[in-house]
């Protein structure tokens, strides 16, 4: 969508708002190109909005990192990934060592997910770890340009080399531990709402956050009614881990640094694998609640009387009407 209203008003200036739709900009080169600027950033000041500026500059837009990967979801690959990593991770570690710990890059663990970029960096102003989000749009659209009678003009085709650059949004979260990898959840149909992972490296537990808690449109002060329509809370710059909401439980997952997810058969769960360290943990986990699965205390034994009985009665009524319309036939 382009940034200009639409919808004539013979050039008065109109209110406009964002689509809501991913930007069609969302295409692997450029948030390549993002999550490139996000980590240069980040490793470089600890800035909050360091990597919105970064990505503001064209030549962020148009450089591409060769060490940024989209996940394949084949299982067969999980176990050389981890492998890698575990094998990368133990030579950085022994680099690190042999050079007495005097290296100055900072590891920044960075996902994107759809037209979203989520990372995590330390923050050196305020001595503690952040959760930064980007978020990519179309652009404004008039108040009314959305109707019956109307629509915004859209291109046929496209292309993230020449097409106009996306509206981004960003905030940033503050979190109670070092993060060490990222992750987020995939089910089969993509219904079930998505929950960023965060694996919390030495502090050793794997938990999960709301992707709706991250949402950059938050707003600061109290939401109005449209944004509570569309479930977004008041901004709140610290970020808790819930108990509930922490896949490895009371178990530790020390240092992982891949968190992959695969989805499973039933549309309500998720494969959740965190490796790369010495520990390795997996667990399926439910974002939305397992609304497509029966629960333990369903009585199984009940149904079975009761389609039992129910096939008995079709049976019985399919006889009493075949000797029925024997004897009106005979009448």
């Amino acid at each position: 969508g382009s940034h200009r209203p639409r919808g004539g008003g013979g050039g008065r200036r109109r209110r406009r708002r964002l689509s809501g739709r991913p930007s069609p900009s969302s295409s692997p080169r450029l948030l390549a190109a993002a999550a490139t600027a996000v980590a240069s950033a980040a490793s470089r000041g600890g800035a909050p909005f360091a990597a919105e500026a970064a990505f503001a500059s064209s030549s962020a837009v148009s450089t591409v990192s060769s060490t940024f990967s989209f996940p394949s979801r084949r299982p067969i690959l999980l176990g050389r990934r981890c492998a890698a990593s575990a094998a990368s991770s133990a030579d950085s570690d022994s680099s690190s060592s042999a050079s007495g710990g005097s290296g100055t890059a900072t590891h920044v663990p960075v996902l994107i997910s759809e037209n979203w970029i989520v990372y995590a960096f330390p923050n050196a102003l305020t001595q503690r770890t952040e959760l930064g989000v980007l978020t990519l749009h179309e652009g404004m659209i008039d108040k009314n340009g959305i109707g019956m009678l109307t629509s915004p003009e859209q291109d046929l085709s496209f292309s993230s080399l020449t097409g106009p650059g996306p509206v981004v949004l960003g905030k940033t979260y503050g979190v109670p531990a070092p993060v060490s990898a990222l992750g987020v959840t995939t089910t089969r149909g993509g219904i079930s709402v998505k929950q960023i992972l965060v694996a919390t490296g030495a502090s050793g537990s794997l938990a999960s956050v709301d992707r709706r808690a991250l949402d950059p449109r938050r707003p600061t002060a109290e939401p109005k009614e449209a944004e509570k329509v569309e479930g977004l809370i008041r901004y709140a710059p610290l970020l808790s881990f819930s108990p509930l909401r922490t896949p490895s439980h009371g178990l530790e997952v020390r240092s992982a640094s891949v968190v992959i997810a695969a989805a499973a058969n039933v549309e309500s769960q998720s494969l959740v694998l965190a490796c790369g360290g010495p520990d390795v943990f997996f667990a399926r986990v439910t974002p939305s609640g397992g609304f497509d699965l029966l629960p333990d205390s369903f009585n199984r034994p009940l149904l079975s009387v009761v389609v039992i009985g129910l096939i008995g009665v079709v049976a019985t009524l399919k006889a009493m009407s075949k000797k029925k319309m024997v004897e009106v036939g005979w009448a």
